[in-house]
């Protein structure tokens, strides 16, 4: 069995038994996690919604959060949003916490929707994080020097570093990627996708319910994509003072804060599972469990202080703290 590196490790449930317990009940919602210190810890009643066969099954078919549609040119021209204004509007007007996701859909041939959860965008920008505070880095080379890439999009080879002990680098092509200004480019952003296959993606199957209008065919966007075009976006600035990239982002940056409340669900949290076998009846929060409490701090807090990376209050993105020691 892989282990993880050492940057991503997180507690395991005996290390987190071994901190000083806070009741949850005094506490509050979900998001008062994020009050807890390093050596407390507390536990939270399993709080998957009912009416799934496992948190896998929310993962795939949970609601959505879902930015304004985008159906044609002429109407995002007249719109004029870029995609962080589009996830500020439907953010900060959610209303609840049970979400699996937010998503957008392509205009174009490839209308398969892509679906990114917020547990991605934090491993995302911790695998950034991981790549400049470990000296690995991640490499990018745009091919964006076409005609048609005012239309198309750029193609970009991504080679991101592994989380795992002793594996290889991933090695992958980023498409359909913003890096023109021009009108296009609200249509090129919604197209974004990859030739990327990480065992994550290949083998997250999913089959609509018989009476759900939309088709099985969903793309979901994992950390190595997200990883990848964040270093894209520095590599822009940086090289050719070209900031489409970023405006044009699909993927919701993290702020510190929210790090930080993340890394309390992974380190200082244990889940109350009647459904177990053990005699204390514990467990580590599971995907779905960290996405709704995601969801939560932005209900509470807002887009803007969770994931909005405001550089002036939260400093870069690549040098964020992910608790590493």
């Amino acid at each position: 069995m892989t282990s993880k590196k050492q940057f991503f490790r997180e507690a395991t449930k005996g290390e987190i038994k071994g901190k000083t317990f806070v009741d949850f009940a005094e506490l509050g919602g979900l998001e008062i996690v994020g009050s807890l210190d390093d050596e407390e810890y507390t536990i939270v009643r399993e709080f998957v919604p009912r009416g799934y066969e496992s948190a896998r099954k929310f993962m795939k078919h949970g609601p959505e959060v879902k930015p304004r549609r985008i159906y044609s040119l002429d109407q995002a021209v007249r719109l004029g949003n870029t995609p962080v204004q589009l996830r500020e509007e439907v953010f900060n007007s959610i209303a609840g916490n049970n979400y699996c996701s937010y998503s957008f859909v392509p205009i174009g041939k490839d209308s398969r929707k892509r679906k990114v959860g917020l547990v991605e965008c934090l491993e995302g920008a911790r695998l950034f994080g991981y790549a400049h505070q470990m000296g690995v880095g991640i490499k990018v080379k745009p091919y964006a020097d076409a005609k048609r890439v005012r239309i198309d999009g750029a193609e970009v080879v991504v080679d991101v570093p592994s989380r795992t002990k002793d594996e290889r680098r991933m090695r992958f092509k980023l498409t359909s990627v913003p890096f023109v200004d021009s009108w296009e480019k609200y249509i090129v952003s919604l197209n974004i996708g990859s030739d990327h296959s990480c065992p994550s993606k290949r083998f997250n199957i999913r089959y609509r319910y018989t009476d759900d209008k939309e088709s099985s065919g969903v793309v979901n966007i994992c950390a190595h994509e997200i990883a990848g075009y964040l270093q894209l976006v520095q590599y822009a600035m940086q090289e050719y003072k070209n900031l489409i990239p970023l405006q044009m982002s699909q993927f919701a940056i993290p702020s510190q804060e929210t790090v930080d409340y993340y890394l309390r669900w992974c380190n200082n949290v244990l889940i109350k599972d009647e459904a177990l076998e053990s005699k204390d009846k514990l467990r580590k929060p599971n995907r779905a469990e960290r996405e709704i409490a995601l969801w939560q701090l932005v209900k509470s807090l807002g887009h803007d202080r969770t994931f909005y990376a405001d550089r002036s209050r939260d400093g870069n993105v690549k040098d964020y703290n992910w608790g590493v020691k």
